[in-house]
C-alpha cells in the first residue's frame, strides 16, 4: 500500500492570556492508501487538536509551531490558505462532531450537498442536484428528492449525519477524517453509521481516520488504533494488539473502563483515578505517572520513547525497558509476572 498521510514530529499550541498550552506534542502517525485508523484517548488529549491541524483550521489563538504533515508527499503546512481551500473538501474531507452546528441552517440540505460539487468539480446545478440525490441514496435517506429541498432542523441527528457523510463522500476524497462521528446518537443509530463509514470505505477505497473516545466503537472499523495520551501518543499497534496484548498502563485503564455484555450486577467497571497533567507546564516525565499504580522513579524524571514490541506494535512505557519489572496484561486485568 501506498503511504498517504504522514505526521511528522507535530506540535501544536495554543497561546493563551495565561500562557502556552501544548496540545499536542510531537505527534507521528502514518496513514496508508484505504486503511482505516483510530485515534482515541480522553478528551483534552489532542486527538480534535491533530485532526485540525492537517484541515489547516485550528483556530485562534492556537498555531502549529513545528512538524510536517505530508499528503501524498506535499507539505500540508506549506501550503497557502488558498490551495488548502483546493484540497479541503475535495481531496480530504472531514465529519464534524456535531452535525447540527456543522450544517448551516438556513440553506437547504440541497444546497450544502451542491455547493462542493459545483465548486470542485465545476458541475452546472442540474449536474450538481443529480449528484446529490445520488450522495443521499447511498448512505440511505429515503425520498432524496423531497429531502434535498429541506432543512436541517427537518432531520433527526442520525440523518443529519448521514448528510455530513454524504458531503464528506460528495468529491470522493483521498481522505476522510471522522470527528466523534457518533456522539449523541442513541447506540442503534452509532451502528448503523459506522456500519455505513465501512460499506463506504470498501466501496470507494477511502482512507479514514476516526478520532473518539470510545475503544469499542473502532474495533469494527479500524484496522490500527492510535492512543494518545496528554498531546503524545502512549501507544499504537493493529486493533488485535490493543484489544489483547497491550502494553501501555493507561490503555489497560481505557480497557477496564469499558462495559461487557456478560458483565453482572456485582461487577464495576474500574475508573482510571485522578486527572490529566495541565498542559500549560507539561511534566518533564511521563504524563501519566501521578494515575500510575505502576509508576517507578524514572517515570517521573523522564519520558520514554516509544519502545518496539512486535511489528509495528509500539507503547512508551518504561515497564517496556529490560531493567524494569516484569508486568503483562491478561484479559482480566493486569499482573505480575
Amino acid at each position: 500500500m501506498d503511504k498517504l498521510l504522514e505526521i511528522r514530529d507535530l506540535h501544536t499550541s495554543f497561546f493563551t492570556h495565561v500562557g502556552e498550552v501544548k496540545a499536542v506534542r510531537g505527534v507521528n502517525i502514518d496513514l496508508y492508501q484505504g486503511e482505516a485508523i483510530g485515534i482515541v484517548g480522553e478528551s483534552g488529549c489532542g486527538k480534535s487538536v491533530t485532526s485540525l491541524s492537517i484541515m489547516g483550521l485550528v483556530p485562534s489563538p492556537g498555531k502549529v509551531i513545528k512538524g510536517e504533515i505530508y499528503f501524498n508527499g506535499e507539505d500540508l503546512l506549506k501550503k497557502s490558505e488558498k490551495e488548502m481551500q483546493k484540497i479541503r473538501g475535495n481531496k480530504i474531507a472531514m465529519i464534524f462532531q456535531d452535525p447540527m452546528t456543522s450544517l448551516n441552517p438556513v440553506y437547504t440540505i440541497g444546497d450544502q450537498l451542491m455547493e462542493p460539487l459545483r465548486t470542485h468539480k465545476n458541475m452546472d446545478k442540474n449536474a450538481a442536484r443529480e449528484k446529490a440525490i445520488g450522495l443521499l441514496k447511498e448512505v440511505r435517506i429515503p425520498d432524496p428528492e423531497r429531502r434535498l429541498k429541506q432543512y436541517p432542523h427537518e432531520f433527526s441527528g442520525g440523518m443529519r449525519q448521514r448528510v455530513m457523510i454524504a458531503m464528506a463522500l460528495s468529491c470522493q476524497p483521498e481522505l476522510i477524517i471522522a470527528d466523534e462521528p457518533t456522539t449523541a446518537l442513541d447506540v442503534t443509530i452509532q451502528a448503523q453509521i459506522l456500519e455505513l463509514m465501512k460499506e463506504l470505505k470498501e466501496k470507494f477505497n477511502t482512507s479514514i481516520m476516526l478520532i473518539t473516545h470510545d475503544l469499542g466503537i473502532v474495533a469494527d472499523l479500524c484496522s490500527r488504533i492510535v492512543v494518545m495520551y496528554a498531546g503524545i501518543i502512549v501507544e499504537e499497534g493493529s486493533v488485535r494488539d490493543i484489544f489483547y496484548n497491550p502494553k501501555h498502563p493507561y490503555t489497560w485503564g481505557l480497557l477496564k473502563s469499558i462495559p461487557k455484555v456478560n458483565m453482572t450486577s456485582k461487577e464495576r467497571l474500574v475508573p482510571i483515578e485522578g486527572q490529566p497533567p495541565d498542559l500549560l507546564k507539561p511534566p518533564e516525565g511521563c504524563p501519566f505517572m501521578p494515575r500510575c499504580r505502576y509508576a517507578m522513579r524514572i517515570c517521573e524524571q523522564q519520558c520514554p520513547g516509544l519502545y518496539s514490541v512486535s511489528g509495528r506494535h509500539k507503547a512508551a512505557c518504561w515497564l517496556l525497558d529490560p531493567r524494569a519489572p516484569a508486568v503483562e496484561w491478561d484479559r482480566e486485568g493486569v499482573s505480575f509476572k
